[in-house]
């Protein structure tokens, strides 16, 4: 019986022995899987950042776009009304030089 209870012992402890490097292989998986959803979650949150940033940038790149084309469309809208402006007076500077002349005379308007 003392054999029986020997080789019982051997088995449990070779047993204790395999539940310890079972322990130590799942500790070590474990670590390894950490470190790659780490290094996952790294590259994902680059990517996340350039595309966000390739996005706001054709965003920028758009609103600048039209931002031009309005400033171009206003630009023209003020030369437009320049011209008309200048039309204006010049057709009317020779009536306002001869008002101007009759006040200076004293002639009735």
């Amino acid at each position: 019986m003392s054999q029986a209870i020997e080789d019982t012992l051997k088995a449990l402890t070779e047993f204790e022995a395999q539940l310890d490097s079972a322990k130590a292989e799942a500790s070590e998986a474990k670590r390894r899987m950490l470190m790659k959803a780490s290094d996952w979650a790294a590259s994902a949150k680059s990517a996340a950042l350039q595309e966000a940033q390739r996005q706001a940038t054709e965003a920028v790149a758009a609103a600048r776009s039209e931002a031009e084309a309005e400033a171009e469309s206003i630009r023209k809208q003020g030369r437009a009304s320049l011209r008309k402006f200048e039309d204006s007076l010049s057709k009317r500077k020779s009536l306002a030089a001869e008002l101007v002349m009759k006040s200076l005379l004293g002639e009735p308007l």
